[in-house]
């Protein structure tokens, strides 16, 4: 039975490998049969059978299970020492069904690298992909070898099935043989807190099926990007023509259930990888000589040509510009047309952030404009932060009802707790000892002990005249109540003491309001144009770092708890508990992540304060490598800052949002996606299998291992001969002193590991 792997241990950076994860039991059709016997009793046939499918991908995978493929799907770049390979979620996928093996659990898949002369049919097609159905597909074709493989259960002769179809002549060439694949796939785990948000497995496991064929490159007879075709085949059913000379019969060709595909090209030219990416985001701030930091900063970018500001309207919007505005055409509500700066929740400055208690929330859009008279010019930020809160509350039903119940159980406490305090039993500097959950006969039964009773029941002595005791038939005057219950209201909800009670009290209804503000705050429902209101802010293939502005949050968060407010007195409730809500928010925007994505950073960096800052990434990087790493640390501490968001807001585009303000972040390559093959010299580095006193396991060992072209196929077609390498690479460690005893797919795995790649930028301030 698979056992349960978890990542807890596992620092954020670092990868393991495992051989397999098989699972307690294979894909297929089962019978459960359950048989009683009673001794010597005759029970005759006595028992139950059950029939179950256990499910999984046969002949079709949604694309939902892949995760990362490399070289990424229509890139260019330098792939001619690199073996492809693709990234499953689902760890067990590659040993869910099982092949005829002699010896082992070999993997079902196999990835094979095509290119167009070596397919039949499918011309319509960009990976030359053929589709039909699963009945269609099976059907007996002379000139086709096809799989003998029998349809599940769940899996019916009308449903899709894609395919690709190899000439017979190059099948033994290019496919693995059967005891290759088991080297050919393997497990992955890594930690997913620096990951953005896409379902991961919280236990970081993946698999991952390598090919067995290097890219083929640019040559004197064809100089130009070479394009590989790289398909994801199902080998079930073709295991007698897995070996180096198979029989095909009469069959001109072999077709293979296709689960997945993709294109890429090889290039001589380096501007197309990972690095020349990275470095293309670096050209933004250094052009060889000088670098400006100030340039990756989120605003619009300075003109070539621009000039000094010499006049002071010159000098003003030299500023705004700097400080992330961008001039928008505003209407008044006349029907004028004018100018308005506008600037979104991502701010290139660092903005004070207003007082968490005691701040008078705007109560209407109009009063959250300002107007700069000396200019003549409208700014519209939180304005149209304070708007788009508004409307997003109001378009949600369930946030609103949740509003609605938190005011009307903090108004009910609200007036049971000041009514306890206008008790002559209670002063002012005694709010912490108010309870809601206590009834006056509670307290009173409460302090009826056995010497209290006694005295009650003991006669008490006649007590001398007083003459200024009330007179015989006067009425004692209860307390007067306060002059005025506004003020009285006001003062009670200002003490810390009673917000503290009001929303330790209401906390169940709190809750479902703070994780919708949390929500709101780390902006997953504000549209996108708010953010970046001008494209050039944020071109393609740009990296822009920002300061959270706290006060277009608090300006938006304002517009949300805006809505449903009926009369002063909800009014004065928001104001005076305003606080408490933000608190309230604050705690549960911090806890989101973990609540979205199942795990918690480890190891977190100490921050102080709430400050947010966070950055843009455009960039061929997140498409190319979905799974990108992005880390942010403070310098001279330990740890990761706090990661609040981290999200894939197009296929090209990443948000990230760090509870802190960074020294360094680094981007790197995702370390379950990273790439197999050798270096520049078609040399395999050779690394530590096993862990020793002063060297950690993956240490470089002084050896490298010259890999090609002795471990190639003949042929000329760049085919891995996987069996040869893996006894070099053996061979080698034995003669580095780090022999590996049951050498298997994860030793082979670390050797062929290509070092990942990664860029880091750091803070000028730092």
């Amino acid at each position: 039975m698979a056992p349960e792997l978890t990542a807890d241990n596992l620092p954020l950076g670092d990868l393991r490998f495992y051989d397999n994860y098989v699972p307690a039991l294979a894909a297929g059709d089962w019978k459960i049969t359950v048989k009683h016997t009673l001794g010597d009793i005759p029970t005759g046939d006595l028992g139950a059978t059950q029939r179950v499918v256990v499910s999984a991908p046969q002949f079709a995978m949604d694309s939902t299970a892949i995760l990362n493929r490399q070289p990424p799907a229509a890139s260019t770049g330098q792939y001619g020492k690199v073996l492809p390979h693709i990234v499953l979620n689902d760890a067990l996928l590659p040993w869910e069904r099982t092949l005829k093996a002699d010896s082992g659990r070999p993997p079902w898949l196999a990835l094979l690298v095509l290119t167009d002369d070596e397919i039949t049919g499918g011309t319509t097609s960009p990976t030359r992909t053929q589709t039909t159905t699963v009945g269609a597909f099976r059907a007996p074709d002379p000139a086709v070898l096809k799989p003998d493989v029998t349809p599940e259960g769940d899996v019916n002769d009308t449903d899709p099935c894609a395919f690709v179809q190899i000439p017979a002549t190059h099948f033994p060439q290019i496919v693995p043989r059967l005891e290759e694949l088991r080297f050919l796939a393997h497990c992955r785990q890594s930690h997913i807190a620096d990951k953005a948000e896409q379902g991961l497995e919280t236990n970081g496991l993946f698999s991952a099926v390598v090919a067995n064929r290097f890219p083929a490159t640019p040559t004197g007879d064809h100089p130009g990007a070479r394009k590989s075709i790289v398909h994801l085949v199902s080998l079930e059913g073709l295991e007698p023509w897995l070996i180096d000379k198979p029989n095909f019969g009469g069959h001109t060709s072999v077709a293979l259930v296709s689960l997945a595909s993709w294109t890429f090209e090889t290039t001589a030219d380096p501007r197309h990888d990972f690095r020349a990416l990275m470095k293309n985001l670096v050209r933004q701030e250094y052009d060889g000589t000088t670098y400006t930091p100030g340039n990756l900063w989120l605003r619009l970018p300075r003109p070539a040509s621009a000039t000094a500001a010499s006049t002071p309207a010159a000098k003003e919007a030299e500023r705004r510009l700097n400080e992330g505005f961008v001039p928008l055409t505003y209407r008044l509500r006349t029907g004028e047309q004018t100018l308005a700066w506008y600037r979104g929740p991502c701010a290139p400055v660092r903005t004070p952030s207003p007082p968490v208690f005691g701040r008078t929330p705007f109560a209407t859009a109009d009063a959250a404009l300002v107007y700069h008279s000396a200019f003549g010019v409208f700014d519209a930020s939180l304005a149209t932060a304070w708007q788009t809160g508004r409307s997003l509350a109001l378009a949600d039903r369930a946030f609103g009802q949740a509003l609605h119940d938190f005011r009307r159980r903090a108004h009910q406490l609200t007036d049971r707790l000041l009514q306890q305090l206008h008790s002559p039993s209670f002063t002012a500097d005694r709010i912490t000892e108010l309870t809601v959950g206590q009834r006056i006969q509670d307290a009173f039964l409460s302090q009826l002990t056995t010497s209290r009773l006694t005295a009650m029941t003991t006669p008490v002595a006649p007590r001398p005249p007083d003459d200024t005791a009330t007179p015989t038939g006067a009425v004692r005057q209860p307390a007067a109540p306060p002059p005025d219950p506004v003020a009285a209201i006001d003062a009670f909800l200002a003490a810390p003491e009673a917000q503290q009670l009001i929303g330790t009290e209401t906390k169940d209804h709190l809750t479902p309001v703070a994780d919708w503000l949390a929500r709101l705050q780390l902006l997953y429902p504000v549209p996108f144009r708010l953010l970046v209101p001008d494209q050039r802010m944020l071109a393609r293939e740009t990296l822009r770092f920002f300061h959270l502005d706290d006060n277009w949050i608090r300006a938006l968060t304002d517009g949300a708890l805006s809505i449903g407010v009926h009369s002063a007195r909800d009014t004065r409730l928001s104001r005076t508990i305003g606080g408490v809500i933000q608190v309230a928010t604050q705690r549960a925007a911090q806890a989101l992540r973990a609540q979205r994505t199942g795990i918690d950073q480890p190891t977190p960096a100490p921050v102080t304060g709430n400050q947010v800052s966070g950055l843009l990434l455009r960039s061929a990087a997140v498409s190319g490598w979905p799974n990108l790493a992005v880390r942010a640390t403070l310098k001279g501490q330990s740890g990761h800052l706090p990661v609040l968001r981290m999200d894939r807001l197009d296929d090209d585009t990443l948000l990230c949002l760090f509870q802190g303000t960074p020294d360094e972040v680094e981007l790197a390559e995702p370390q379950e996606g990273f790439r197999f093959g050798v270096d520049d010299d078609d040399q395999l580095p050779m690394r530590r299998p096993t862990a020793q006193p002063g060297s950690p396991l993956g240490t470089q060992l002084a050896t490298s291992l010259p890999l090609l072209p002795d471990s190639l196929r003949p042929g000329g077609l760049r085919v891995l001969d996987v069996t040869a390498a893996v006894r070099r690479v053996r061979e080698s460690l034995t003669a580095a002193g780090s022999p590996v005893p049951d050498f298997g797919p994860a030793d082979f795995a670390l050797q062929m590991v290509k070092a990942p790649e990664a860029i880091q930028f750091t803070s000028q301030a730092s």
